[in-house]
């Protein structure tokens, strides 16, 4: 495809669309798919089951013993948005929030005090 560029080579101009789509406007694309085709809009990511458990590139802190013998750890996000801690035993995860890695630590030592899941 041929498009318009200015002089740096970036694109200024690109060519119209073409095809049975091409003069519909968003009300009208709106509308036929609400009444004719059945589209499921819903979001897809919903019905996968996502992994509580610290992933790869989250910076782990420390890790307790629970009561049942399995771990608990503290961590915070690759991107260093959210602490957390994770339970091996129960699953459970408590998402603290920025820069709250003291708490973390004491919920994660609290939970390990009293979980008993083997």
């Amino acid at each position: 495809m041929n498009y318009a560029t200015d002089g740096d080579g970036r694109i200024v101009a690109a060519l119209a669309q073409q095809g049975p789509l091409a003069n519909i406007t968003d009300a009208e694309l709106y509308d036929a798919i609400d009444a004719d085709w059945q589209v499921d809009l819903s979001n897809a990511a919903d019905t996968r089951e996502v992994s509580m458990k610290p992933e790869r590139g989250d910076h782990i802190g420390k890790q307790y013993r629970t009561v049942g013998g399995n771990l608990v750890t503290t961590a915070r996000t690759a991107e260093g948005e959210v602490s957390y801690t994770y339970c091996y035993g129960c699953g459970e995860r408590d998402e603290i929030g920025y820069g709250w890695d003291d708490v973390a630590r004491e919920r994660a030592e609290a939970h390990a005090a009293k979980c008993r899941a083997v």
